[in-house]
């Protein structure tokens, strides 16, 4: 039959091991990247007192939701990586299913509390003086000379970047592109088992 699907066994010996197996170490690599992120926030969450502060005041999302989102999004890179190596197409619809569950994981902990980062306390400003203080127009008095060279105008500054904010948004991009290579990767590996005659 000339250009009809027919079911044949994947053949181990293409080049590249198996099909989908692209994507399937695109997947792993985005994988990877999204769990240094994940890592580095709950890291520094700790690190910062988050999980202390939860604990005295119980406000935000427990701890086993957070850490259960790591546990389940570590347990399914193990379960891809094992899909990379082997080509088991069951492992690649396992491995879609944790991912699956920690991107919900994740969304319920972003959705109720926000974990990154720990929000530090500033420190409180001095009042600005009282408009009364002021002089006549043209007037210099010692005071005012006094006050300048003990506490002299602050240099304007640029602003600096605040890019923490972005490594919770980077994470969840990389998880949703995670998530949607890993499931190319995992229709691929079912469609490869037919192959055209």
């Amino acid at each position: 039959m000339t250009g009809a699907l027919a079911a044949a066994p994947a053949s181990p010996e293409t080049s590249s091991g198996f099909p989908g197996r692209p994507l399937a170490l695109a997947a792993l690599i985005a994988w990877l990247l999204t769990a240094g992120l994940g890592g580095y926030m709950l890291r520094t969450w700790v690190t910062r007192g988050g999980l202390r502060v939860q604990r005295a005041t119980g406000v935000g999302v427990p701890p086993a939701v957070v850490f259960g989102h790591a546990g389940v999004a570590l347990t399914g890179l193990v379960i891809w990586a094992g899909y990379t190596r082997t080509g088991w197409e069951l492992l690649a619809w396992l491995g879609l299913a944790f991912i699956a569950a920690a991107i919900a994981l994740g969304i319920g902990t972003v959705t109720l509390w926000t974990p990154y980062p720990i929000a530090v306390p500033a420190a409180a400003a001095a009042p600005p003086p009282a408009p009364d203080d002021k002089p006549a127009d043209g007037t210099v008095t010692d005071e005012m000379i006094a006050s300048l060279l003990a506490d002299p105008f602050p240099v304007r500054r640029r602003p600096r970047l605040r890019l923490a904010p972005l490594i919770p948004v980077g994470h969840g991009f990389a998880a949703l592109a995670t998530f949607m290579l890993a499931m190319l990767a995992a229709v691929g590996a079912g469609l490869g088992t037919f192959r055209v005659q």
